[in-house]
């Protein structure tokens, strides 16, 4: 348990905004390519999920706290950890740290299982439940 999940990537030029940092929205968009990342390294990958699984895992929910700039070219590493895992929800946590290991964004964003046809509420796949707990923050277990 415990294990962290890391994405590198460069802030790139298209999104720096006027300020010459990153524009706020783009932090969401690293955290969405992480995440795709992270699935993909559970062996679950979105795309597949999408087509194939009679349910769904939507965003319900996310925030970002922005703890210094990002200028184009900054290497990024996007580390995601399960703040929480329940029955039919988790709760992933990213910290974007920097080159000199400073912490530039923290955020979470919130999953919620549903059925693909009614989008009622249902349980995480124990596929994925299992997949995920090698991730699971040790204050939350």
């Amino acid at each position: 348990m415990n294990q962290v999940f890391h994405h590198v990537l460069r802030a790139r030029f298209q999104d720096i905004d006027g300020a010459g940092i990153l524009f706020f929205g783009r932090n969401f968009d690293y955290f969405h390519d992480a995440y795709v990342a992270f699935l993909e390294a559970l062996k679950m990958p979105l795309h597949k999920s999408l087509d194939n699984e009679d349910y769904l895992i939507p965003l319900v929910h996310a925030e970002a706290d922005f703890s210094a700039p990002i200028r184009f070219g900054d290497r990024c590493d996007v580390q995601i950890r399960v703040a929480r895992l329940g029955n039919s929800s988790y709760t992933l946590s990213y910290t974007l740290v920097g080159d000199r290991e400073q912490v530039l964004t923290k955020g979470q964003t919130v999953h919620c299982c549903v059925d693909r046809k009614t989008f009622a509420a249902c349980a995480l796949p124990e596929r994925l439940k299992q997949a995920l707990l090698p991730y699971v923050e040790p204050t939350n277990l």
